[in-house]
């Protein structure tokens, strides 16, 4: 009896250890499922606001926005009207909802794609809303770009900015008129007065300032200077490479994109593309929920679900100078991760770091904003 006593004993303890071990990921998926029943009623909130008013890029053209709205209702089970707007004229457009916020107008987009200053400067106005449970909801609507949050919704921009595209810098050169070898390797050999007429340089300060990321600020000076001495034009990046490939310019520091852009319409183009050996800046292209939108949640949605690989699939196959580092898909994201890894460079961002992120702030400040109007003199005037 005693025996059978020990026996009885020892297997409840067993079963109590067991039913702990099985009660376990019950209660994980009672967890999961209450996040899935949060998603059902962001979801069915989206479906009761009928539309979605956003921006699209430009280039993804109007095949590609249907793809895109077709896409995004068969995902979520919807079958609301997608009005992809896709004029560009980011900058234009982020001001608009600047002067919105500030006259107390409703929103013109539920959800706004831009650079990383453009919307921390919406954000700074109290035009940008967080998505509350974002990771939750990120890690089942894009569970491979949930791996990598920390970089598709970074720091200062949690759960407001989603990225969903990124731009590498790089020269873009005109292979006729200058070989690899000729070209400068450097942010200072570019400076070097053999290359005086050879370039253009941007009419913006965003790619000079991120010289901060590599060098001080006395250094950084000195070296847009040179550029501005050294500068044929001052040219978007867009007429910069038009003028390029002209054979007006031998090369130009601008988005790698425009490289594959062109090699897509002609493979035989006398386009290339080389990496700086000293920095190599990469900059965010993300979604944005607009405060105060008509159709939130709906923005909600297509903001997270940007950031995964299905609509990665159809902005690669319809914009052929789509890139994105950070979740790496793509012929594009795959050849420059490749050669980056070759060649041992590491693009670097402003917020790779909190140190990093620190410098960027700093430009808010008095003193940073007197150094960029510094750096905008010296890219125009070499001075």
């Amino acid at each position: 009896m005693a025996r059978k006593s020990k026996y009885f004993a020892f297997l409840l303890s067993w079963l109590m250890i067991g039913g702990i071990l099985i009660l376990a990921p019950i209660a994980r998926v009672s967890s999961a499922a209450g996040v899935s029943s949060a998603l059902e009623k962001v979801i069915e909130a989206a479906r009761k606001e009928g539309q979605l008013d956003l921006m699209v890029r430009s280039s993804t053209g109007e095949k590609g926005a249907r793809e895109l709205s077709a896409a995004f209702n068969k995902r979520f089970g919807l079958n609301i009207r997608v009005n992809a707007d896709l004029a560009g004229m980011e900058s234009q457009k982020f001001n608009q909802a600047v002067t919105e916020i500030k006259a107390g107008i409703p929103p013109t987009f539920d959800l706004m794609q831009g650079m990383t200053d453009n919307i921390l400067g919406l954000k700074g106005v109290d035009g940008a809303e967080q998505i509350e449970n974002w990771e939750a909801f990120l890690a089942q609507i894009a569970p491979e770009a949930y791996k990598v949050r920390e970089r598709v919704s970074p720091s200062i921009l949690a759960g407001y900015g989603f990225l969903w595209l990124t731009q590498t810098r790089g020269l873009i050169y005109n292979s006729k008129l200058i070989s690899l070898q000729e070209l400068p390797k450097t942010w200072k050999d570019k400076g070097d007065p053999k290359y005086r007429g050879a370039f253009s340089v941007m009419p913006f300060t965003s790619l000079s300032l991120s010289g901060l990321l590599k060098y001080d600020k006395e250094e950084l000076l000195e070296i847009i200077r040179s550029w501005g001495r050294n500068k044929r034009q001052v040219l978007t990046f867009a007429a910069g490479v038009e003028r390029m490939m002209l054979g007006e310019l031998k090369f130009l520091y601008g988005n790698a994109g425009y490289y594959f852009g062109h090699k897509a319409m002609d493979p035989n183009a006398p386009i290339g593309l080389r990496f700086f050996e000293d920095l190599t800046p990469t900059d965010p292209v993300m979604y944005v929920v607009r405060k105060g939108a008509r159709h939130p949640e709906a923005a909600k949605l297509f903001a997270l679900w940007a950031t995964g690989a299905e609509a990665s699939d159809i902005f690669n196959k319809h914009s052929p100078e789509v890139e994105n580092l950070v979740l790496g898909k793509g012929p594009n994201s795959e050849a420059m991760l490749n050669t980056l890894k070759e060649r041992n460079i590491k693009p670097v961002s402003w917020f790779d770091s909190p140190e990093t992120l620190e410098k960027f702030r700093w430009f808010e400040t008095k003193e940073g904003k007197e150094y960029a109007q510094a750096i905008a003199r010296a890219q125009r005037e070499g001075k």
